[in-house]
């Protein structure tokens, strides 16, 4: 944790004590959850890809020469469509965004009539999604694994409201540390079939336009990795009901504001031509983590 962050958390705290009442209620807190679309690269995944810093010749339907971007990441929809006009001469296999698993653990403490402030750390993997694969005659030209991994400690401050005896409702807001970020590793090998087919003398205008800007040269073994760290705000909202003399269970959402400019470094020919030595890329690792847990008295 940068020293920045350790200032801002001691600060909050000793705010915080003039207003604890020695007789306020501690608990441990522990919970499991989910967060989806990791990264904010659902679009990149699914829909938009990612353009090369290269391009190739192409012509308008007017005739007209040109360029257009080389893709160094295929969106999986173009992937389908390649399958579905080849008559099988391409098969892909597809997942979507990234969704990861959050484990959190915590200490809370209640102070005043209806106010709760709370440290916790968070740790979040990715537990599906973000695996993209295409073959060509059964042999696999394209196939990009996502992965991500990210920290956050947030401190809130909070009102909470009973809405019975043993049930309250509660809201808060804070500040957070945060540090992770997200890596691609795998093959582009779409230039290769577009050799192979012009070689082969199939002219299908439709499947070689879908396979003209692959990376050139091929991206063999990428593996980029993208690490940042910083500090940003966050809010959660949440409820919680009790279930035993000090144990009380609690689902909630939090949403962390976790953005920083990341830069990586390709490791492939077709990354470094295709991209540059040195990539900059905005990394979203906030989001909302929606979380089940259990709280108990201490």
């Amino acid at each position: 944790m940068t020293k920045t962050a350790k200032k801002i958390i001691v600060i909050l705290l000793l705010l915080l004590l003039p207003g604890v009442y020695v007789e306020a209620k501690s608990y441990a807190m522990g919970s499991l959850g989910l967060q989806f679309d990791l990264g904010d690269l659902g679009g990149t995944i699914a829909t938009d890809g990612l353009d090369s810093s290269g391009s190739y010749a192409t012509t308008s339907t007017d005739g007209q020469p040109g360029v257009l971007p080389r893709k160094a990441v295929i969106p999986e929809n173009r992937l389908l469509t390649l399958q579905h006009s080849s008559n099988g001469l391409i098969s892909t296999k597809t997942n979507g965004a990234m969704t990861g698993l959050t484990l959190s653990l915590g200490y809370e403490q209640d102070f005043g009539k209806a106010f709760f402030w709370r440290i916790n750390a968070h740790y979040t993997r990715k537990l599906m999604g973000g695996d993209t694969e295409a073959k060509f005659a059964g042999q696999s030209f394209y196939h990009m694994t996502w992965d991500y991994t990210a920290i956050q400690i947030p401190v809130n401050v909070g009102i909470k409201l009973s809405v019975s005896e043993d049930a309250a409702i509660y809201i808060g807001a804070g500040i957070h540390y945060f540090k992770g970020g997200w890596s691609l590793a795998g093959n582009n090998r779409l230039s290769d079939v577009h050799n192979v087919l012009v070689a082969a003398n199939i002219n299908d205008p439709t499947v070689l336009g879908l396979v003209s800007d692959g990376t050139d040269p091929a991206a063999n073994w990428e593996n980029t990795k993208f690490n940042v760290s910083g500090i940003a705000p966050n809010w959660l909202i949440g409820a919680q009901a009790r279930i035993s003399d000090k144990g009380h269970v609690y689902m909630e959402a939090e949403t962390l504001f976790s953005f920083q400019y990341g830069i990586a470094h390709p490791r492939s020919e077709g990354g470094i031509v295709g991209l540059a030595p040195s990539v900059a890329y905005p990394q979203v690792l906030g989001g909302t983590q929606y979380r089940f847990g259990y709280k108990h008295e201490i």
